[in-house]
């Protein structure tokens, strides 16, 4: 009896260990560099919520013996688990009390965000931490492909930003009136038609 409890306690430190709890944190992906070359590793970006924080830079465990971390400005994206983010150029000024956001090379600074949807109109979502509830929030912004402009999606509890949305997507008018009728309940909607129905 005594052999059985040793092995179920070995058993049961090894499984509830610091280490493999830590290992636990990290995912299967890869990441892409900027000379686009891909690694494959074990991933980590973010610490548990509440009152974790994202990381500047995204840590990487493979077969090396120290972990590795690529910041923005290491990387075109990196892949953990189903989530793709993709390092670009961001910048926001304010000019007549409205923010505008931009992306265009070599202004502001890189920053990875998350790419949800990929096509003519892209959908990134800023992801950040709340200072009050330590929680995740991200805030929405749509580009189109071959411009700089990066439009903020929605509002806070105002839902979508119509007028502005509604000068992105003039080239699609059977969009700006659904939306205008609230066919889209969420920005993936929104993307998804446009890419398909659109262009």
């Amino acid at each position: 009896m005594r052999p059985l409890l040793i092995i179920s306690f070995i058993l049961f430190s090894g499984i509830f260990s610091p280490s493999v709890l830590g290992q636990s944190k990290y995912q299967n992906g890869f990441v892409v560099t900027i000379q686009n070359d891909t690694i494959y590793g074990q991933l980590r970006d973010r610490s548990p919520e509440p009152f974790g924080k994202i990381f500047d830079k995204v840590k990487m465990k493979g077969f090396w013996i120290f972990d590795k971390r690529y910041g923005p400005k290491d990387l075109n994206s990196y892949t953990t688990g189903n989530k793709v983010y993709e390092s670009i150029w961001y910048d926001s000024y304010t000019k007549l009390f409205s923010v505008f956001h931009i992306s265009t090379y070599g202004e502001g600074e890189k920053v990875f965000m998350r790419l949800s949807i990929d096509g003519n109109v892209k959908l990134y979502w800023d992801e950040f931490r709340d200072p009050d509830s330590g929680y995740e929030e991200a805030i929405p912004f749509f580009k189109k492909k071959n411009s700089k402009e990066m439009i903020r999606v929605t509002q806070g509890i105002f839902g979508f930003k119509k007028k502005h949305l509604a000068n992105l997507f003039a080239d699609c008018p059977e969009l700006v009136v659904k939306m205008k009728h609230r066919f889209f309940e969420t920005p993936e909607e929104m993307a998804n038609f446009y890419n398909l129905e659109c262009n």
